[in-house]
């Protein structure tokens, strides 16, 4: 203890303002988040949201860091459906990450997404061009996922879009648009999105895809 006080003390005062926020931010989401949510496992922290929709319907595992900024939605498709977000152990999720789930969205263990990343299973039909609702306001949710594997790594301002499946400890290059399933085990990148490389298990090394 009187080490921790001892090294506490040396800190620069911005340092000492760093951990009194994130003590806050832990016991928040001890005392106050956790009475409104699905689940918040032990040790997890969530700094000062942009918004949360009906987190009754999110689970969070333990461990899990979530920073500030970040829009937490579960929606609903009609009256007796809603959308089911799970997020696993051992998780971070960086500044302004905008989560929207209505149908099933599952983020596995030990997955790091960084900031402005977004992940959306809801779709917005615009066939009926005679329609009065403007097309931000029809949705289309039921049926729809995303579900995001163990050891996955999402770089900066990436797009995960519905009905995909990103395989175990792959790796989304930043700014990639990802709309069909990535296999485990790779390097994807882009805009239509494309395999960069794939791990070799024979060789024991990442080939690139030419």
């Amino acid at each position: 203890m009187k080490i921790k006080l001892a090294k506490f003390w040396k800190m620069s005062n911005y340092e000492k303002l760093n951990k009194f926020k994130f003590v806050f931010a832990m016991l928040k989401t001890k005392f106050y988040y956790k009475f409104f949510f699905k689940n918040i496992g032990e040790k997890s922290i969530i700094f000062n949201p942009l918004y949360f929709g009906n987190p009754d319907y999110i689970a969070i595992g333990k461990n899990t860091l979530i920073r500030a900024g970040s829009r937490l939605e579960v929606i609903q498709d009609s009256d007796s459906f809603f959308g089911n977000l799970t997020i696993g152990d051992n998780v971070n999720i960086e500044q302004n990450v905008h989560i929207v789930c209505g149908g099933k969205i599952r983020i596995g263990n030990n997955v790091s997404i960084t900031g402005n990343v977004a992940i959306v299973d809801v779709k917005h039909p615009h066939d009926d061009v005679y329609s009065t609702v403007k097309i931000g306001s029809r949705i289309q949710c039921k049926g729809n996922y995303i579900e995001i594997e163990d050891g996955v790594f999402i770089g900066f301002g990436s797009i995960i879009l519905p009905n995909v499946k990103v395989g175990k400890n792959s790796v989304i290059g930043a700014h990639t648009i990802v709309n069909i399933d990535v296999p485990s085990y790779c390097v994807v990148g882009g805009n239509p999105m494309k395999i960069l490389k794939k791990y070799d298990f024979e060789s024991n090394e990442w080939k690139r895809i030419s």
